[in-house]
């Protein structure tokens, strides 16, 4: 079976398509899939993380973030209800794409079963990330995870300090030697922000803390439906 899906004449099957992802994560294994803001490695058991933290060549020790559902990123994270109520209006009524950081539930089943390494380069001061990202095939693959009470991290498919990649070609051959399926359904959507990352916003205490994709976006309805001021983007005034 070719790790590469769709195979040469077929077409994506997002439902297919996540359940073999899905799989191979479940079995210990790296999954190198599409989102919005560029292709990233992603990996469910500790093994699987450090060995793709090995194939980027990333430092140990080094945050990663959780690639989940808004019911995960509601049920890991505390914080009041309008600030959840915040979260959720602007991911699933305006189809944004962020990375959500805020305190979290130290006790929650699912991060009780990570390893000690794991969860210390999960966390950091108390606070855990959890990108939320949007397309059909995260829409799966997060429903799935969530049925089997299993975590999804993710990072950036390239080698750490090369930016970000918007198409499988693009991908360094060590990246892509490393996964155990790689899913090319071509350009993604944000390439148009050369070569920028997900915004990550901490919600907490309602800081930047890196300004990436589609950031004026969340910016413009933040002050537009909350009356929330973020600093001016320089390069989307």
């Amino acid at each position: 079976m070719s790790k590469i899906i769709p195979s040469p004449g077929s077409h994506p099957d997002v439902k297919a398509d996540a359940r073999r992802v899905f799989d191979v994560l479940r079995a210990g294994g790296i999954a190198l899939v599409p989102t919005e803001v560029g292709y990233g490695l992603m990996a469910s058991s500790s093994e699987a993380v450090e060995r793709a933290f090995a194939a980027k060549r990333r430092r140990p020790g080094h945050a990663q973030g959780i690639i989940g559902t808004h019911a995960l990123q509601r049920a890991l994270h505390v914080l009041p209800a309008d600030k959840q109520e915040m979260i959720r209006t602007l991911h699933e009524e305006m189809d944004l794409s962020f990375a959500v950081v805020a305190p979290y539930d130290a006790d929650h089943p699912r991060l009780q079963q990570l390893s000690a390494a794991t969860l210390a380069n999960t966390t950091q001061d108390g606070t855990v990330g959890v990108f939320l990202g949007g397309g059909s095939l995260l829409a799966e693959l997060g429903r799935l995870n969530d049925a089997a009470g299993q975590l999804m991290f993710g990072s950036s498919a390239n080698l750490t300090g090369t930016g970000q990649k918007f198409r499988v070609e693009d991908v360094d051959d060590e990246i892509k030697d490393a996964a155990d399926v790689i899913v090319d359904y071509g350009l993604q959507r944000y390439h148009v922000y050369g070569g920028r990352p997900s915004t990550i916003i901490d919600f907490d205490r309602m800081k930047v803390l890196r300004i990436g994709s589609s950031y004026e976006l969340l910016r413009e309805r933040l002050a537009k439906y909350w009356a929330v001021v973020l600093p001016v983007d320089p390069m989307y005034l």
